[in-house]
């Protein structure tokens, strides 16, 4: 009896070593994806792996944690949640820190750094200074003292200009060409009639083209595949007639200047820009041209610069060739990273981004004016709300900054960033403005200044960054009911509102953008961009009664083959039952899993270590769509890039 008990009693402890030796291995597994995905700044990906570490026992881990508020604190909308992980990981700080390992108990002392940064985004200016003093006094001199000291000067900026907010309106644009995902890098025609932006798909972000007529714009175009990008390249720029495109191509090492050529309504694949050093091996991460195509101001990290990224020129000769590129100087360049410059039609002033000169922390924007000698005037902060105390780029003035056109996180949007139109807040209604300086179609006008002063950005505390991953906006087009507001800090929800007069669009045939909802590892739960997706879809069904949808569920390699069929399954109706819920009729629907049949995109690399990319895309629901008049409704799907493409 002894005997046998004795070996139940190590068969239970075997088996209980066993699962726990298992569970050990898949948290290790989380933790090379997270580090693999933090490592290439894919911040929402890791933040996904690093909570089920966290989840799993490691929710007191002073690594885990900071890894954690590091990776909110770059997820646009996200960022007040970083403050609370990061005050977790100074529970146990120590200069021993080493990364890269699960066993890591400690956070380093560049946590305090990180939580000034996540105090100063959320305003919260006294926490932050504190913050970055305690830095300061425990890394001593092998720490970052020159930057903490620069972020406390901000924190003081930041105070004092909190204190003289100036006055402007902001308008979101409307739901043709904002959506759930994040739209962001607009820059718009002279005339006003056309508008080129970016729109971030999951895993490979889209260049999108939209029209302004009879007083709204038009549901955009994916030019993607004309311009044959990967989803590698990105809006800098258009000419003031709204037929060429600058664009910058991304890769993990290099950055160059392209561009693409309106022939028709098509666009040209584009091709780098040809010059003398406009692109080098160095990192040229915008561009943007005068009103008369002759002058290209862009950014480069090259050698011989007053900071990092320094703004440069360069002018087209008789022989149509570019100029060897001139730095614009130490006036407009710092000590630090400047950014997406453009100069308005008169080619007077210069906006730009900085992390440098009278900054409130990040990057600001500023304004220089370009003088008779031809000498730039020391560069003025907009101030705040224009300004936050988080990162600024990318604001586009449009007819001499009558107009400014960026990308804001605001409570009201449509999605995570939306576009927005930002006027002095004493200036006419978005609608009523438009209305007199757009002329139509084949009608040119002069652009002048405005009376009334130009403002140079959006007004909102709310921070503006680098979007994070996101699925695609509906882009039907519909009356648009977005309401302009007048900001008045510190409390712009008591600011009045004026409505624009709605405006009816009925384009034919609808077009609208699909992308399959994507799960995450080993899990048939819907993520938030998944419920957005299918809220889109359930959205369609409404306005389209006769469609039907076949819901197909899939999976990556990882796992046996027969736990992936029943768990690809899970995910097929998993959506199913959230469009029952949205009110679909469950007729009109129906549900299968495929399990590892049908890849898409490659699990593993070609000498065989793991991609999670392309696993993320095998990870999906797909639909079938019946009962559709192509004549009424055209739907699109984006391709799979083609380095992750799956080879049958």
């Amino acid at each position: 009896m002894k005997t046998v008990l004795f070996f139940a009693f190590a068969l239970i402890v075997h088996i209980s070593l066993s699962a726990q030796e298992t569970e050990q291995v898949d948290l290790k597994e989380y933790f090379v994806d997270a580090e693999y995905f933090f490592a290439q700044e894919d911040y929402t990906d890791a933040l996904y792996d690093y909570l089920e570490i966290y989840n799993n026992g490691y929710n007191e881990n002073a690594n885990i944690n900071y890894r954690i508020g590091i990776c909110y604190l770059n997820i646009p909308g996200q960022k007040e949640k970083s403050v609370d992980f990061l005050l977790e990981s100074l529970k146990n700080v120590s200069p021993k820190y080493k990364e890269s390992s699960l066993k890591q108990t400690y956070a380093p002392v560049d946590a305090y750094l990180y939580l000034g940064n996540a105090y100063r985004v959320n305003n919260q200016l006294s926490k932050a200074i504190e913050s970055y003093n305690k830095y300061k006094e425990l890394a001593g001199s092998q720490g970052e003292s020159k930057y903490a000291d620069q972020q406390i000067q901000a924190c003081n900026t930041a105070i004092r200009f909190m204190d003289s907010p100036v006055k402007v309106r902001i308008t979101d644009v409307g739901d043709s060409v904002n959506g759930e995902s994040s739209n962001y890098k607009a820059v718009i025609s002279g005339d006003g009639l056309t508008m080129a932006y970016m729109n971030e798909l999951p895993f490979y972000n889209a260049v999108y083209v939209s029209g302004y007529r009879d007083g709204v714009w038009t549901s955009p175009v994916n030019i993607t595949p004309q311009i044959q990008s990967d989803g590698d390249q990105y809006v800098s720029s258009l000419s003031f007639d709204g037929n060429t495109l600058y664009l910058t191509r991304e890769d993990a090492f290099n950055s160059d200047i392209y561009k693409s050529t309106r022939n028709n309504e098509k666009w040209s694949k584009s091709d780098p820009v040809a010059g003398e050093d406009i692109n080098t091996k160095y990192w040229e991460s915008h561009a943007s041209i005068s009103r008369d195509g002759k002058t290209l101001y862009f950014t480069s990290n090259r050698k011989g610069g007053f900071g990092e990224m320094d703004i440069y020129k360069t002018t087209l000769q008789d022989n149509n060739q570019w100029s060897k590129p001139v730095n614009v100087g130490n006036v407009i360049n710092s000590g630090l990273n400047e950014d997406t410059p453009f100069i308005t039609e008169n080619d007077s002033v210069l906006y730009f981004s900085s992390q440098g000169n009278e900054n409130m922390g990040g990057y600001d924007i500023f304004k220089s004016k370009l003088g008779p000698a031809n000498q730039w005037s020391t560069p003025e902060n907009l101030g705040y709300p224009i300004n936050t105390t988080d990162d600024n780029l990318f604001y586009y003035p449009w007819h001499n900054a009558r107009i400014i056109y960026a990308s804001l996180i605001r409570p009201e949007g449509f999605g995570k960033e939306d576009i927005y139109a930002i006027q002095p807040a004493d200036d006419k209604p978005l609608n009523d403005l438009l209305a007199e300086l757009i002329q139509p179609a084949g009608v040119t006008t002069e652009a002048t200044a405005t009376a009334t002063g130009a403002v140079a950005a959006p007004a909102t505390a709310a921070t503006a960054s680098t979007p994070a991953t996101s699925t695609v906006p509906a882009t039907a087009v519909v009356p648009s009911t977005t309401q302009p507001q007048d900001i008045s800090v510190p409390a712009p929800e008591d600011a009045p509102a004026t409505a624009p007069a709605a405006a009816t669009a009925a384009p034919a045939p609808r077009e609208i953008d699909l992308t399959p909802v994507y799960f995450n590892f080993d899990n048939f739960l819907l993520t938030v961009d998944g419920e957005a997706q299918l809220k889109k879809i359930g959205r369609l069904m409404k306005d389209f009664p006769a469609v039907r949808v076949r819901l197909i569920g899939h999976a990556d390699a990882k796992g046996p083959a027969d736990y992936n069929l029943v768990l690809s399954q899970k995910r097929a109706r998993t959506a199913l039952q959230y469009l029952i819920n949205l009110g679909i009729e469950e007729s009109r629907l129906s549900s299968t899993g495929l399990g590892e049949k049908n890849f898409v995109a490659i699990n593993s690399n070609p000498d065989g270590t793991d991609n999670p990319d392309g696993r993320q895309l095998n990870r999906r629901v797909e639909y079938e769509i019946t009962g559709n008049d192509d004549a009424v409704l055209i739907i699109r799907i984006p391709p799979v890039p083609d380095i992750l493409k799956f080879k049958k």
